[in-house]
């Protein structure tokens, strides 16, 4: 190692510049790619057609009168999510593939910022996809009982995000591999149909209620379902619980990679 390669440590207002950088470039990026942007929002209205369309007068007969609409949005939300927030391992591994990360590295004296910049394009192409999937709700029927509610709703969806992002770019740093980096995005995508999908858990039988219960993602989806309706949250403590450790594991996954990158350069 020469002297060249060991980075100066920057200053607070330095990787604060950097830091909003590198969030424009990531955020342009996403806009101008149909492929990270365009897709989520069109799976999620794809899906909300088909289920809304097929199953909603099937899905009113065990509803109590609740609107079949309003029941799946949250699943439909949720693989939304799942499905954007990998965006943000897939920017940073163009930048490592490309040797670009490395470069910024070594002139700003450190990654972070460039992987804050990530997170936070992901969550505002999340953030898009989760409106303009509302919208489309709207269009076809939706109707809340709380503007609030959905807000709330939109909250706990993004924190869900901000995990799936962290370890997507985690991943994408450990093993600079496309294949290995999707599969963040499809382990969460997989998990989110073995909840509640198109009825309650309770009114699920056999094994597959016994998946669903065990499932962090059902809790998310339930709670995600009572801050819409304004229902008692009860399935909320589990749900924060476990967004609470998806993001510290997220955190810690991205601390590990960062160090074994930097031991194997």
């Amino acid at each position: 190692m020469t002297l060249l390669d060991v980075p100066l440590a920057p200053s607070r207002g330095a990787v604060l510049a950097v830091t909003v950088a590198a969030t424009r470039r990531s955020t342009r990026a996403v806009l101008r790619s149909p492929a990270l942007l365009v897709a989520p929002v069109a799976q999620s209205l794809f899906f909300l057609l088909i289920y809304s369309g097929q199953l909603s007068t099937v899905g009113s007969g065990y509803l109590a009168g609740g609107s079949f609409i309003s029941f799946l949005l949250p699943l439909i939300l949720l693989t939304g999510v799942a499905t954007g927030a990998g965006t943000a391992g897939t920017l940073v591994l163009r930048d490592i593939t490309s040797g670009y990360l490395d470069r910024l590295r070594l002139a700003h004296g450190t990654s972070t910022p460039f992987l804050v910049g990530a997170v936070v394009a992901a969550l505002v192409a999340v953030t898009i996809g989760m409106l303009t999937t509302i919208a489309g709700a709207v269009l076809i029927g939706y109707r809340p009982e709380s503007w609030a509610g959905v807000t709330a709703m939109i909250v706990l969806m993004l924190t869900l995000g901000l995990g799936i992002a962290l370890l997507s770019i985690a991943v994408a740093i450990r093993s600079a591999s496309a294949a290995s980096t999707n599969l963040v995005t499809l382990a969460v995508f997989g998990l989110s149909f073995f909840t509640g999908v198109f009825a309650p858990v309770d009114e699920l039988a056999g094994w597959m209620r016994v998946i669903a219960t065990v499932n962090p993602l059902s809790y998310v989806v339930d709670t995600a379902r009572q801050l819409e309706s304004g229902a008692v949250l009860s399935a909320a403590p589990v749900a924060l619980v476990a967004l609470a450790t998806l993001v510290l594991v997220g955190v810690a996954a991205c601390v590990v990679a960062l160090n074994h990158a930097r031991r194997s350069r």
